[in-house]
């Protein structure tokens, strides 16, 4: 359904699976939350190219979009890869903005002043700024913790990305 031969998977989630649009952002896919309320808003989305996601009933049967069972955003996400066929060489781990979707650049410490605290500031060196909404990204717990999660959901070796 997803179409493996695609070079790049986008994707237009339902505004409803918020959680699992971060998720995806995590892996670097392109994830959009959208409002699905009605079929021209799926039929937009097919003919520019996304990937319709949702758990609304009256899309199940559509094709060409991916009605997800669970309800759960890790079940969701996991039920995504399978559906997809996501493969590991796909994925470029925090990449994207968790919050906006847009990809991010790096910054020198310097360009994340004040910006992160001052522990952040002084102990990591290697800084991802979101061109859009300025959100500053660094190596740290949480994302040795979301990597750990991901590895147990997918398998994937994710370690090489962890540096």
């Amino acid at each position: 359904m997803c179409g493996a031969s695609a070079p790049a998977k986008r994707f237009a989630l339902d505004s409803m699976l918020g959680k699992l649009a971060k998720w995806l952002r995590v892996l670097g896919m392109d994830a959009r939350s959208v409002l699905m309320a009605d079929r021209t808003v799926i039929e937009s989305l097919l003919s520019t190219g996304f990937i319709p996601v949702t758990r609304r009933e009256k899309f199940r049967d559509r094709e060409g979009v991916i009605f997800l069972c669970s309800d759960r955003h890790l079940e969701q996400l996991a039920e995504l890869i399978s559906l997809c066929g996501i493969q590991r060489d796909q994925v470029r781990l925090f990449s994207r903005c968790t919050l906006c979707n847009t990809g991010l650049e790096p910054t020198s410490p310097e360009g994340a002043f004040g910006a992160v605290p001052d522990y952040i500031f002084q102990t990591a060196r290697d800084f991802r700024k979101c061109p859009q909404c300025g959100r500053i990204y660094w190596p740290g717990s949480h994302r040795q913790n979301m990597a750990a999660q991901l590895e147990a959901l997918t398998g994937w070796n994710l370690q090489d990305e962890q540096r």
